[in-house]
């Protein structure tokens, strides 16, 4: 689960309003409307939930950029999910968070309809698009913000576009994602001006990422990126609005040594598989995180696939 550092010159300014507030297991939960997410668990205790907090989920294979780094390999022979007919979206919660991912998002002949459904059960999605995705679909875009179809929007970086990643920025929905080994300090200076929200990402050494990373050129350059981020990060957090890391992330810069025990406790949310899991609608598989080597099929509960995650070593 991620790590959120909120920048010292936005929780000055930080004025979050209520969505959703529900108890699930042994933790109470409070969701905002610009992403945040409160966990109270009683002392002494682990999570021990009834129901994933939120899951990745894979809408679509079917992707024209090809990203060397991809790592669900996507591509334009790629397959979109028959996300109408799942049964076990018809026992999600209100308040559960879904991150919808691809492939290409927007490519989905049936998003807004998909989206809607969630909508009306009170699920909270949000999707992440390609830069450009973004430049390429900002109209389709819009018309899921304005129509409160999406409460969050992740964006991956590729290059600089100004008049662009400044309108990203004033979205407060809106986080830009970086990769860990792929974007380094030009990247992280450039974006700083915008004092936008990044989620930093682990590098992922699965499928098209585990061939890039065999490179012996650019397995070195994303090894030397990783090394220096890990060694940079702490003079980059006051210089985003927001810093999110995904549990990947978290392990590959070491991000526990800079911080406090009290910091620790008051972001962490988490490791992989004890509030979270990764659906892939395409195959329609579950598993505890997208690179996960066990996958299961799905079933018709959400509740009884959980209890499956739960239950891996």
């Amino acid at each position: 689960m991620l790590v959120v550092i909120i920048g010292k010159d936005y929780r000055e300014v930080i004025d979050m309003k209520l969505l959703n507030k529900y108890k699930n297991g042994n933790a109470k939960v409070q969701i905002f409307d610009d992403g945040t997410r409160i966990i109270d668990i009683p002392d002494g205790e682990k999570p021990n939930l009834d129901f994933p907090l939120s899951m990745d989920f894979k809408i679509t294979n079917w992707c024209d950029q090809m990203c060397p780094m991809c790592h669900e390999k996507s591509n334009p022979d790629g397959e979109h999910g028959d996300v109408m007919n799942l049964k076990f979206i018809d026992s999600l919660r209100p308040g559960t968070e879904m991150a919808i991912g691809g492939g290409k998002v927007t490519s989905h002949p049936q998003l807004k309809e998909f989206l809607q459904k969630l909508k009306d059960k009170g699920v909270l999605p949000s999707i992440t698009v390609h830069q450009n995705e973004f430049v390429d679909k900002v109209n389709l875009i819009n018309e899921l913000i304005e129509e409160d179809l999406i409460y969050g929007l992740g964006v991956s970086y590729l290059k600089p576009y100004d008049m662009m990643w400044k309108a990203v920025a004033e979205n407060e929905n809106a986080v830009v994602h970086l990769i860990a080994g792929i974007h380094g300090k030009d990247v992280f200076d450039y974006l700083a001006q915008f004092n936008c929200k990044i989620l930093i990402l682990g590098y992922k050494n699965w499928g098209r990422g585990a061939e890039l990373i065999k490179n012996t050129k650019m397995g070195k350059d994303i090894d030397d990126k990783i090394n220096w981020l890990k060694e940079n990060l702490p003079k980059y957090l006051d210089k985003f609005k927001v810093v999110s890391f995904d549990n990947l992330a978290i392990k590959q810069l070491e991000v526990k040594n800079i911080l406090s025990n009290d910091e620790w406790n008051e972001f962490y949310q988490g490791d992989d598989g004890t509030m979270t899991m990764y659906v892939d609608g395409v195959k329609q598989q579950f598993a505890k995180t997208s690179t996960s080597p066990d996958r299961y099929e799905l079933k018709d509960n959400i509740d009884d696939m959980f209890e499956v995650i739960k239950e891996e070593k």
